[in-house]
């Protein structure tokens, strides 16, 4: 299993989408499913033109928690 958690979410919608829909996107559409459907795309293209075959699917309403070790 693969888990990456996307932590510049803003950035990414800014650079997909524009600032002004970056900015008013926060009040009407989940800002965290969105960036989701955008990698989601990018790497289902990226996995058929290498030829990878791979199934990919959404899951919310996990919670991971970190442990750093000092």
């Amino acid at each position: 299993m693969i888990t990456i958690e996307i932590t510049n979410l803003d950035e990414v919608v800014k650079e997909h989408r524009g600032p002004l829909t970056a900015l008013i996107g926060k009040l009407v559409t989940d800002v965290e499913a969105e960036v989701e459907k955008m990698i989601i795309q990018e790497l289902q293209s990226e996995f058929e033109r290498r030829g990878i075959r791979c199934q990919m699917a959404s899951i919310g309403g996990i919670s991971i928690r970190r442990f750093v070790q000092r």
